[in-house]
């Protein structure tokens, strides 16, 4: 889901001219239609969103919570002033969220179970104020240097699945029939479900996470990033992407690696899912590369 806006709030002129290098998005499955990222490109802002996979069954639309989630960030991205503050952005795009809670009658059913709720994150430029805004998981590249904004309590979960896939080995399981049936997948939701307890939450504790789904994030929760003055390039990703890397050929080349070595996803690099069969990756991945500069014709 790529959405351009080249005439968006033209009265305006954008901060920092910038070229367009790469801008990829592919769902898990291959099919974009299945897709829960989403990408924004303007004069503005540029941004990656990647929605939450869904781990219930109820459906807004007919659509997917993080499908949804993705498709509403992305327009709302349209609607910020140019000058937004990160502060400013952030709850314009959660009360995109709560919009739809409300049209739907659902606000006291997500707040009491917040597994129900349509979730994304995001990295985003935003060229007036010379900044990259992370909230959530997503990564970018400023010049050489790769920063990370990861959840520690992933960490937790991908190592609990990473012992179940090896007992379920140990007793003859074979990574193919894993493939087809992610056992390791199934025993750890029950704690990515209630790991939603946590979101937005400091006073939870050491566990808690920020992310975009219609409550409010707290002020640490929003991460910013002045871009250095030498900035020349800058590339934003979702997690899709293991090891992002200063092209979109690399990224993918370090991907297809890992898939080739370690398809499930539970020894060389963890995770919380792993590819599964019929799939072409183990998450929906998108990657956005801009070189800094004025335009050329």
């Amino acid at each position: 889901m790529v959405e351009t806006h080249p005439e968006a709030h033209t009265q305006q002129p954008s901060a920092l001219p910038y070229q367009l290098e790469d801008a990829f998005f592919i769902s898990k499955t291959g099919n974009d239609e299945d897709g829960e990222d989403a990408l924004y490109i303007g004069p503005h802002f540029v941004a990656v969103i990647d929605g939450a996979t869904s781990k219930t069954e109820r459906r807004w639309g007919g659509k997917a919570g993080g499908s949804v989630a993705a498709c509403l960030l992305r327009d709302a991205f349209h609607q910020l002033p140019f000058d937004a503050t990160a502060r400013q952005a952030v709850d314009l795009l959660t009360a995109a969220i709560r919009n739809l809670y409300e049209q739907e009658e659902a606000v006291e059913a997500v707040q009491a179970d917040p597994v129900q709720r349509a979730i994304a994150c995001f990295a985003a430029v935003s060229f007036w104020r010379k900044e990259v805004w992370l909230v959530g998981d997503c990564q970018c590249m400023l010049n050489h240097e790769r920063i990370l904004n990861e959840k520690g309590i992933d960490e937790i979960t991908a190592h609990a699945r990473s012992l179940f896939l090896e007992m379920e080995i140990a007793q003859g399981k074979t990574i193919e029939e894993l493939s087809e049936n992610d056992t390791g997948r199934a025993f750890i939701l029950p704690l990515l479900k209630r790991q939603m307890l946590f979101q937005n939450n400091p006073a939870t504790g050491q566990y808690w996470f920020p992310v975009i789904d219609g409550f409010a994030v707290p002020d640490e929760g929003i991460r910013i990033l002045r871009l250095p003055d030498d900035i020349e390039t800058i590339v934003l990703a979702s997690d899709g992407y293991p090891y992002v890397k200063e092209t979109l050929l690399e990224s993918e080349q370090a991907l297809h690696e890992v898939l080739r070595d370690d398809p499930l996803l539970f020894r060389n690099y963890k995770a919380t899912k792993g590819m599964n069969k019929g799939q072409v990756s183990y998450d929906d991945r998108s990657y956005i590369k801009l070189r800094m500069g004025q335009k050329t014709a």
